[in-house]
């Protein structure tokens, strides 16, 4: 879950640098207009329209520039987070196998004490040995 909010929050920045990006390329524009209006005042208004289409022209080949650098963009990030997942597939698989060895592990060494205890218990041993003896097999008993 945490991926994917990470995920869309870089995702939603992502869409705000395109947006300041496009409100510059408008200032930009709006500039190179005026610059171009002067321009055309003085050569005439077939040169200005040539110049204006060539500097549109060009802007347009920088956009696309930027939506398949974009797109690049998007798709090594969809590739790491495909490899981010399968690590953490990965390490819960071998956190599982780790889990299950130590439960097989305190299952042995609780046998043993408990095996202890009795044998304390037959031999005569009371107090502390049989009390600790009976909250062992109450604990036992509240996890069976």
């Amino acid at each position: 879950m945490q991926i994917l909010d990470m995920t869309f929050k870089y995702l939603v920045e992502f869409v705000a640098v395109l947006f300041v990006l496009y409100e510059i390329y408008k200032k930009i524009k709006a500039v190179k207009a005026d610059s171009d209006a002067e321009h055309e005042r003085r050569q005439g208004w077939d040169y200005a329209a040539k110049v204006i289409k060539e500097k549109e022209a060009k802007w347009d080949n920088g956009l696309s520039d930027i939506y398949e650098e974009r797109g690049k963009i998007v798709e090594r990030f969809d590739e790491k987070l495909a490899a981010l997942e399968d690590r953490i597939l990965l390490m819960q698989t071998d956190s599982d196998a780790k889990i299950q060895e130590l439960k097989a592990d305190v299952i042995i060494v609780m046998k043993g004490q408990k095996a202890c205890l009795d044998g304390l218990v037959e031999q005569g041993c009371n107090g502390a040995v049989k009390e600790a003896r009976d909250n062992l097999n109450d604990f036992l008993m509240d996890k069976v």
